[in-house]
């Protein structure tokens, strides 16, 4: 329940102070499932873009970082489009204090 959760807890507070959310749902073969992505998120109250990325990119991405669990990660990227943040466990206390600090910069 990450992705309504993300959606008031940040999404809703800083999208007026320039914050901008993607949300990517690895697919393993073929793009064939962007009608469910996107029901799924309707039904969840997601308004921030969610994409489709083909799985072996993304483990490639994933296995650049420690952790056991491979979905989902968190990364926040600044707005030089420098990543600033990576987690493979949800810390919204964590992401909160990185968001206002990068809005401030």
């Amino acid at each position: 329940m990450e992705l309504p959760d993300m959606q008031q807890r940040f999404f809703e507070k800083y999208e007026s102070q320039g914050l901008v959310m993607v949300a990517i749902n690895p697919d393993p073969d073929d793009y064939t499932q962007i009608p469910e992505v996107q029901a799924f998120c309707e039904t969840l109250g997601v308004t921030y873009p969610v994409g489709v990325e083909e799985t072996s990119t993304y483990e490639l991405f994933t296995s650049s970082f420690d952790g056991t669990n491979p979905y989902p990660v968190d990364v926040i990227v600044d707005k030089q489009g420098i990543i600033r943040y990576v987690a493979r466990e949800y810390d919204p206390a964590a992401m909160d204090a990185m968001i206002i600090k990068l809005l401030a910069e």
